[in-house]
């Protein structure tokens, strides 16, 4: 029995009271969970149901757009699967300390105010085309793994700071969260989960089906999954297994790195800036310096470092991930990336006419398919020497790997998502999509590219309050003749 229902079937017609009865009935069998889970699901519907008739949507028209088809099975399984974490994702539970966790975020914003009722059906829609994303991280004997469950997860409006880490290791916990804010709908994951490219799947494939349930088609193309259809096999897929190559450690060397002044905050993240370009003014500018964008933002930030560094010489080294799925064409929704550093001396920092192309250089050796795959066959090896290793003991040993081997020999990252491909149907539905990276430490800044449309998002992610680095940026695209609007977040940390 669902009280809300006497309440929904109000002022309809006999016909129409016996079809919501109907529809409650086939949508209760299509859910077998605790009773908490089970309660949160049926109102999400009541409360969708509702809000629809508000509108003036007929009970047959609705019954239609939330058939409990959608939900597949997801809801109404018992039975838990298991699977390894990949290999690019071993090291992120392991290196968890002191309230520092690897997250990250991806969010569109669209044309209209986000309706979080309609939201979150396309949530709990979606949620069964992705079953990873639903997975908990648990701790083994002898590494971490993640368990598939199905609870339903809540989506929230937006009123923290971005990119908190959420606690993963809890029973019922879980690995991402929904958000949203006016126009805006954000997803935040912990990296073990998967990467950027397979975020990005995702978020496009919850807006289709938020997009759906608004009464406008999405068609599934362009990286939006049918959420009908059975998850593909090759989707869980653990790239890293089919690396082939030497066992060479030394591809993981490299020399500390100098970085930013200022004193690093308590918060993992004090302030997020973004620097919204034209897409085709920024690819005009970059070819005239020789150099792809990326080398071209690579410039400008190596430039807005050596201002913001009271050293005048030392190694600065910028780290620049790579999506592996370009070179084989991977249907992976796990990570699937691995990274690279750009390296100049500060004392050889001197402009972009002569920076654009040695980073342009840089960035065609040192992220070519057969670095990158040796890259992964390296990781694939310090992994398989530590197998046998319990937890308890592998946790001091990744830790100090993590720290030393990732971010004490980079100062920033920047990660550049391309030209963001979209249905047809909704590009005029996003306005622009960005991306949230949080510094680890001891890195006081991060950085990331996303482009959907023509407007390019360099979004900067700071942990430290000087403002000397985000004002030479600043000033380095001006100089050029960008047109940059400039976007910000209040101080978290006062």
């Amino acid at each position: 029995m669902i009280p809300e229902l006497d309440k929904l079937k109000g002022g309809l017609s006999e016909k129409e009271q016996i079809s919501i009865d109907s529809y409650f009935d086939r949508l209760q069998d299509a859910i077998d969970l605790p009773v908490y889970y089970r309660n949160s699901l049926i109102s999400h519907f009541t409360q969708a149901f509702e809000s629809y008739l508000d509108e003036g949507k007929k009970a047959d028209e609705i019954i239609e757009l939330l058939d409990p088809k959608h939900l597949g099975d997801f809801y109404s399984r018992r039975e838990r699967g298991f699977l390894s974490l990949d290999n690019a994702a071993i090291i992120y539970p392991l290196g968890m300390r002191y309230g520092q966790m690897p997250m990250f975020r991806v969010s569109a914003e669209l044309k209209d105010e986000v309706d979080p009722c309609i939201l979150q059906l396309a949530l709990d829609f979606t949620l069964k085309r992705f079953p990873t994303f639903s997975a908990v991280v648990k701790r083994g004997f002898f590494w971490h793994y993640l368990e598939l469950t199905n609870y339903v997860i809540q989506v929230e409006e937006e009123n923290d700071i971005p990119c908190k880490p959420i606690s993963v290791f809890l029973r019922s916990s879980r690995s991402f969260r929904v958000l949203y804010y006016k126009k805006r709908i954000s997803i935040e994951l912990f990296h073990a989960i998967t990467d950027g490219n397979g975020a990005l799947i995702f978020l496009k494939t919850l807006i289709a089906e938020y997009l759906r349930l608004n009464g406008k088609t999405v068609s599934c193309t362009n990286g939006v999954l049918d959420i009908d259809e059975a998850p593909d096999p090759r989707e869980f897929e653990n790239e890293f297994k089919k690396a082939e190559g030497s066992d060479d450690f030394s591809t993981f060397m490299d020399k500390p790195s100098a970085q930013l002044d200022g004193k690093l905050a308590n918060l993992n993240i004090t302030r997020v800036i973004h620097f919204q370009m034209s897409c085709t003014q920024l690819k005009e500018v970059s070819r005239r310096y020789g150099g792809t964008i990326t080398a071209y933002i690579l410039a400008v930030l190596f430039l807005a470092a050596r201002d913001s560094i009271s050293k005048k010489n030392g190694l600065l080294n910028m780290q620049v991930p790579v999506n592996m799925r370009k070179f084989n064409g991977s249907k992976t929704l796990r990570n699937y990336s691995m990274y690279f550093n750009t390296s100049m001396d500060l004392s050889e920092i001197t402009d972009k006419e002569e920076l654009v192309p040695l980073l342009n250089e840089q960035i065609r050796e040192r992220g070519s398919e057969t670095v990158m795959t040796q890259m992964m066959k390296t990781t694939g090896k310090l992994i398989d020497s530590l197998a046998f290793l319990p937890v308890f003991l592998k946790n001091p040993i990744l830790q100090l790997v993590y720290s030393f081997f990732s971010n004490r020999i980079i100062c920033n990252t920047l990660s550049n998502l391309g030209m963001i491909s979209l249905p047809e149907e909704m590009k005029d539905e996003i306005v622009k999509i960005a991306m949230i990276l949080v510094p680890g430490r001891p890195n006081r800044a991060s950085a990331s590219l996303a482009t959907v449309n023509d407007a390019s998002i360099l979004t900067l992610t700071k942990a430290n309050r000087e403002t000397v680095f985000e004002d030479r940026i600043y000033e380095y695209l001006k100089e050029d003749g960008l047109n940059v609007t400039l976007e910000g977040s209040v101080e978290y940390e006062s």
